[in-house]
């Protein structure tokens, strides 16, 4: 009869085959991963080599300063443009507003010959038509 308490194989020896050490591929999500952090450090360094404020750069949320505008009338002389609000819906530091305040400004006030815009140590003058 058989013993159930008995190894039948106890005194054989198993034969066991282990694979040879074969090259592991990164998993795809381990790549994606590292992909996407490359990113997000890539693009906020390019960003900060250009000029700030720059969109998903560093600096995105960091404030130029405030704007200071004048109108230059006919007889030459020189009125600061309190109101910018009127023109341009709200007077936001981050904005950069060299390239477009100064057509704004000539468009609003008819009786300027010339506009002047001073942002952060720059400036942007415009003859008005």
């Amino acid at each position: 009869m058989h013993d159930p308490n008995v190894d039948p194989t106890a005194g054989e020896q198993r034969a066991t085959t282990t694979a040879p050490p074969s090259r592991r591929r990164a998993p795809l999500g381990t790549l994606a991963v590292i992909a996407v952090i490359g990113l997000q450090v890539t693009v906020p360094l390019i960003a900060l080599l250009q000029p700030p404020p720059q969109k998903l750069g560093f600096q995105m949320y960091s404030a130029l300063g405030g704007v200071t505008a004048f109108t230059i009338d006919a007889e030459g002389a020189e009125h600061r443009v309190d109101d910018l609000e009127r023109i341009v819906a709200k007077n936001r530091p981050e904005i950069d507003w060299l390239p477009s305040l100064p057509e704004a400004i000539c468009a609003a006030e008819s009786a300027a010959v010339s506009v002047r815009v001073e942002q952060s140590g720059r400036s942007r003058s415009l003859t008005c038509d």
